[in-house]
């Protein structure tokens, strides 16, 4: 791929060009992904929008001496990628911890760990990510080769003046429980842990040494740990220049992987939405962002904190087209670690949403609060993890239509699993948006999802094909389990499972077209900017991405390994190979 300018002599004439393009490229095979699905040879892009697409012969005749052109030697072109589901914060802040990447042992962890207390003056904290390899983290004992995991006593021979601390992972990346962290004595004792210390809650355990004294481990079921919201709440948390300086990465990663737009439909407390509008204020964003309101419910009234978020957020929202806000997160009830993360709810750790993001029961149902939202002209999303909690939403949908209609309002159902026949036709008729995970309900446990079904109820796990055939728009996000779309996409156009290389619910396949469709211009109507985004088409937002192979043509099983060689957006290049 080659970049130059044209070079043109004129002596005494001043040209002016009406058709002026500041920036083409040509020689590619480019998919606009219109109505038509149109494949061009070349585009023009001027004042950040795509003005011409078409041969190379007509997108050449509006070069003048200041553009740019770029020669795609005949590689794909394709939309800029937008992730439906991001949780894009959270990826950079994985890289502020120290990295225990590649450890197989104890003694690889406490190498890594003193490495760390030299750069440190005694007392002050060391923080790791959980133990395992980045992204998935999840380890068993067996992991290492002690077949044990690290104790107190272990971190204190290489660390006895400063407090050390690892990370529990997430339940979501791994997919493994119980959640572990440990702390060396330094750390517990700061935190006053002591062998008379109780758990917080019954899916807690301390783990104690043969003299009765907690040994340092902490085991803990669940998705998301509460260690940090309780018992070690001692532990340094990440600070806004953390948030700032880590989006600024994630940003920076999701444009690599030619990502440049992503909706955070679960929602976003206000300390990290601050950190997007510092990012804004300062023209540093990379990456469109759309963001929903991930309520905290601790600071007023339902219906007050409702009407207020409508300022802000009702209807199809505000903001331009890098950061815009529209909608609220909406979910009643909550685990026991949700509870306790609940008294700490000024700091959401590296979940991005609130952690008193759930309507506490006693102050109002699902119908409720789905109900205020839309007298409130304020769009839900909800998380509808299994069949049974998409039926409670879809019917509280229902009540909330017969008062407010929302059919026009696209409302969101995220993370969907097992959908039934009922359900489709109850999605299409209130007009809902699903969007769905195939790079990690599928690709990671799909046969583990359905391998005991009958072929009936498998064909209803993750059901794509049915969403197009019944005409229904869905957008495919990744979750950040990787943040990858290209894994994604290949997930829902091959269903392959990861761990048996088997297909999961082969029926519900869908082609390559109607998954880049799920990845583009789905992801644009998800919020409501199809007509400004999401596809290569005069008028529209200049976000496209070059790959290194043709989507079209490259093995169904290699999409997911397809590289990206450059990503542009608003017509700038953030990202060259």
């Amino acid at each position: 791929m080659k970049i130059s300018k044209v070079v043109l002599v004129i002596i005494g004439l001043n040209l002016f060009n009406p058709a002026y393009a500041n920036t083409i490229l040509i020689n590619g095979k480019i998919l606009t992904v219109d109505n038509n699905f149109s494949v061009a040879q070349a585009v023009a892009i001027d004042d950040g929008r795509f003005v011409a697409v078409g041969t190379n012969r007509d997108i050449r005749a509006l070069a003048t001496t200041d553009t740019t052109i770029i020669d795609l030697e005949g590689k794909t072109v394709v939309p800029g990628f937008i992730d439906g589901h991001a949780h894009m914060d959270r990826e950079g802040l994985k890289f502020i911890p120290t990295s225990l990447d590649g450890a197989r042992s104890i003694k690889d962890i406490l190498k890594i760990i003193e490495a760390d207390v030299k750069r440190k003056k005694p007392g002050e904290w060391i923080i790791t990510m959980p133990m395992g390899d980045y992204p998935y983290y999840g380890v068993r004992e067996d992991f290492l080769n002690e077949g044990r995991f690290p104790t107190r006593h272990d971190i204190d021979k290489v660390a006895p003046n400063n407090p050390v601390y690892i990370k529990g992972p997430w339940y979501y990346w791994t997919g493994i429980e119980p959640i572990i962290s440990i702390a060396n004595s330094a750390a517990l004792k700061l935190a006053g842990i002591t062998k008379d210390t109780a758990a917080p809650h019954p899916g807690m355990t301390i783990a104690k040494d043969e003299n009765g004294e907690p040994n340092g481990i902490f085991e803990e079921n669940g998705p998301i740990a509460s260690l940090e919201h309780s018992l070690m709440k001692v532990v340094p948390r990440f600070s806004h220049n953390d948030r700032v300086s880590a989006l600024k990465l994630s940003m920076k990663n999701y444009n690599v992987q030619g990502t440049t737009s992503v909706y955070e439909g679960h929602g976003l407390a206000p300390e990290v939405i601050l950190a997007y509008q510092q990012l804004h204020e300062n023209n540093e964003l990379t990456v469109r962002s759309h963001v929903v309101i991930s309520p905290t419910w601790d600071k007023g009234t339902m219906d007050d904190l409702l009407k207020s978020w409508t300022q802000t957020a009702g209807a199809k929202g505000s903001g331009d087209d890098f950061l815009k806000y529209s909608g609220i997160y909406a979910e009643v009830g909550g685990t026991p670690q949700d509870y306790i993360r609940r008294a700490q709810s000024d700091y959401s750790g590296w979940g991005g949403q609130s952690v008193d993001g759930a309507l506490p029961p006693a102050r109002g149902s699902l119908n409720d609060l789905v109900i205020a939202a839309a007298a409130n002209d304020l769009r839900v999303n909800a998380i509808t993890y299994s069949g049974p909690s998409l039926d409670q939403h879809v019917k509280a949908f229902e009540l909330a239509n017969k008062i407010a209609p929302i059919k026009d309002k696209r409302f969101v159902i995220e993370h969907l699993s097992f959908v039934s026949a009922e359900n489709i036709t109850n999605i299409k008729k209130l007009g809902l948006i699903p969007t769905m995970l195939p790079g990690s309900m599928v690709w990671l446990n799909g046969i583990g999802r359905t391998k005991d079904l009958t072929p009936e109820l498998a064909d209803q796990y993750v059901p794509l094909k049915t969403f197009v055939d019944n005409d229904i728009r869905f957008s495919i996000g990744t979750d950040n389990v990787p943040y990858n779309m290209l894994h994604s996409i290949g997930a829902a156009v091959t269903r392959l499972d990861a761990t048996t290389g088997a297909v999961s619910s082969p029926n519900q396949k869908i082609s390559r077209i109607d998954a880049l469709k799920a990845a583009t211009i789905n992801g644009a109507y998800l919020s409501f900017e199809e007509n400004i985004k999401g596809s290569i088409e005069i008028g529209k937002l200049a976000d496209l991405v070059v790959l290194s192979k043709d989507y079209m043509t490259t093995p169904a099983e290699d999409i997911r390994n397809i590289g990206v060689l450059m990503t542009i957006v608003g017509g700038k290049v953030v990202y060259e190979k």
